[in-house]
């Protein structure tokens, strides 16, 4: 949702300018374009829309921070602190919730043994609207910001998945069954206990990252960093797993300490980290793409042997973390917004400092040639692959 986001600036553009009834002319320059987005943000202030006007005003300052009106946005920007800013999380906290919520209407009934279709059907109709309506009431009432919304998404998550693994290690609500004649017994897990380790892990993990959120309020980028080095550490434990012969527990074993590695040296890390949400993304995406690299080295090399087919792709990956986070290294100029970072090109270059991001599509004014010779100015799209700034 927070990526999602960041193109609600771009949406309010084209509702501007469509409202315009008559053909633009001339070229239009940056520092129109950033007048423009500086009058929309007004616009939705005054609407009652301070969410979206943040967001454009971030938009701007990124964007056209050559301008004077990315100097007045930022000037304005530097007035938003109490709940304007604190609410920037309310749309994915909802969202997350309302999906959560209807995880829990399958979830609840499955815990409980339901064999019939009316328990789910209940479950889903009772599950998502109060999931929905309910996290809407919280944040009318209580201003939820980008990084306490990740940080609570995220409990349920880590709690789910931590509680449903360390049951089936431990053979939590196994029972041991044997033959008639009691010559083996073996352990029989009824089909409701994984589902009840779901349940009560993803509640308690809602929970506690709701009152962890509450009480350190943390920064977007504090939330990610420490959500990804909790994904990135289960990968490496399993990666270790395999290398040293685990399996079926013992492997999953491995891929949940290393996950609650990650969890605690990212938490502890945050104390001195000062980046954003956006340079987590980007240096995750180099990782991802160096493990899929090291997957294409698998199998046009034929690797024989599960050591060596994991080896192969934790390697490439961890040369991707280290690649993405020197590449990202120089930051941005803009200060801490508690918003990921936004780049506008695949390739951008500011000073000597290089980084890679997902290009963002922009607003544009081209100039277009109609049948009968005439230059006509229309609203388009561009997307940038190198953008540089000395």
């Amino acid at each position: 949702m927070q990526h999602l986001r960041r193109f609600f600036p771009v949406i309010a553009v084209f509702l501007f300018l469509s409202s315009i009834p008559h053909a633009l002319t001339g070229q239009v320059t940056r520092a129109d374009s950033a007048a423009v987005l500086l009058d929309a943000a007004r616009q939705l202030q005054a609407q009652g829309d301070a969410e979206t006007a943040y967001h454009l005003l971030v938009f701007l300052v990124r964007t056209y921070d050559d301008t004077e009106a990315a100097q007045a946005a930022l000037l304005w920007l530097e007035t938003l602190t109490g709940e304007e800013r604190a609410s920037s999380g309310k749309a994915g906290l909802t969202v997350w919730n309302t999906l959560f919520g209807a995880w829990l209407g399958v979830a609840v009934p499955a815990a409980f043994g339901a064999e019939s279709e009316t328990a789910y059907g209940a479950g889903l109709l009772i599950g998502a609207p109060l999931g929905f309506f309910g996290t809407k009431a919280f944040t009318n009432k209580y201003p939820v910001s980008s990084g306490q919304a990740i940080t609570t998404a995220f409990g349920s998550i880590w709690g789910t998945w931590q509680t449903v693994g360390w049951r089936s290690v431990l053979n939590i609500g196994s029972q041991e069954t044997c033959d008639p004649v009691g010559d083996f017994c073996w352990e029989d897990t009824p089909d409701e206990a994984p589902f009840t380790a779901a349940v009560v892990g993803g509640l308690s993990g809602i929970a506690a990252g709701g009152l962890i959120a509450a009480a350190k309020n943390p920064t977007a980028g504090d939330a990610t960093l420490v959500m990804w080095s909790s994904f990135w550490g289960t990968w490496y434990g399993i990666a270790a797993g395999v290398l040293v012969g685990a399996e079926d527990d013992a492997l999953l074993t491995w891929s949940l300490i290393g996950g609650s590695v990650g969890l605690i040296a990212s938490a502890f890390a945050t104390k001195t980290y000062t980046g954003s949400a956006g340079r987590v993304w980007v240096i995750t995406s180099a990782g991802l793409a160096g493990g899929l690299a090291g997957v294409g080295i698998d199998l046009l090399a034929s690797v024989d042997g599960e050591k060596a087919a994991i080896m192969v792709p934790a390697l490439t990956s961890a040369a991707g973390l280290v690649a993405g986070a020197l590449i990202t290294r120089g930051g941005s100029n803009i200060p801490n917004l508690n918003d990921p970072a936004s780049t506008n090109a695949l390739i951008n270059l500011n000073g000597s400092d290089w980084s890679l991001a997902l290009p963002m599509p922009l607003p544009t004014v081209l100039q277009r040639v109609t049948a009968d010779g005439r230059t006509r100015a229309v609203i388009g799209m561009r997307v940038s692959l190198l953008e540089g700034k000395f």
